[in-house]
């Protein structure tokens, strides 16, 4: 909204151009999964305009093309009238290769002995670690673990921080890989 309409629609065509370039890139190194790790939109009702757009671009894939896997973040968390609600047009749109992350107790094969444990935002802001949501490796399992999650990896000092992952998380979950929505950087935490 801080944009006038113009830069507003060149900023909704290159949000889209990003999409397609990451579902090509998807494609060149034929992933298993596609992981979208929250803040697919600025709120939880967006206009027909950009969902659409999302909707269009998602709908000109292969109707084989790997899972692709929608976490709803702090921006567009699930809520009953967002465009992740089942009634709604754009949810009811999604070719049947996208899966909305609609659980927090979401799990699923994508393939034999690679399983994916997501959890998404419920409200705008909390203070629970969405990692502690995901169940920890149980005895034996030697599957690849992955988690994909939407909060914050960073502490500062006397800052309220949103949905704020600890440290050590996914290792004491027993996770072989966090994909982490919301940070704005990339960072390595071991």
């Amino acid at each position: 909204p801080s944009f006038d309409e113009a830069a507003q629609m060149k900023l909704r065509h290159a949000r889209l151009d990003v999409l397609s370039e990451v579902f090509a890139a998807a494609t060149r190194s034929a992933v298993d999964a596609v992981l979208c790790a929250g803040d697919l939109f600025d709120e939880p009702s967006p206009g027909p305009d950009w969902w659409r757009g999302v909707l269009d671009t998602l709908g000109r894939l292969p109707p084989d093309f790997p899972p692709v896997f929608l976490l709803p973040g702090n921006h567009d968390p699930l809520l009953a009238d967002s465009v992740w609600a089942p009634g709604h047009p754009f949810r009811a749109g999604l070719p049947t290769f996208v899966r909305v992350v609609e659980r927090e107790d979401f799990r699923e094969e994508i393939k034999p002995g690679l399983v994916l444990h997501a959890v998404p935002c419920l409200s705008k802001a909390g203070a629970a670690d969405p990692v502690e949501k995901i169940p920890t490796r149980s005895h034996g399992d030697e599957s690849v673990r992955v988690g994909l999650v939407h909060g914050t990896t960073f502490d500062l000092a006397h800052c309220e921080m949103n949905f704020p992952i600890r440290a050590g998380g996914a290792r004491d979950r027993g996770l072989d890989y966090l994909a982490i929505g919301d940070t704005h950087g990339y960072r390595v935490v071991q």
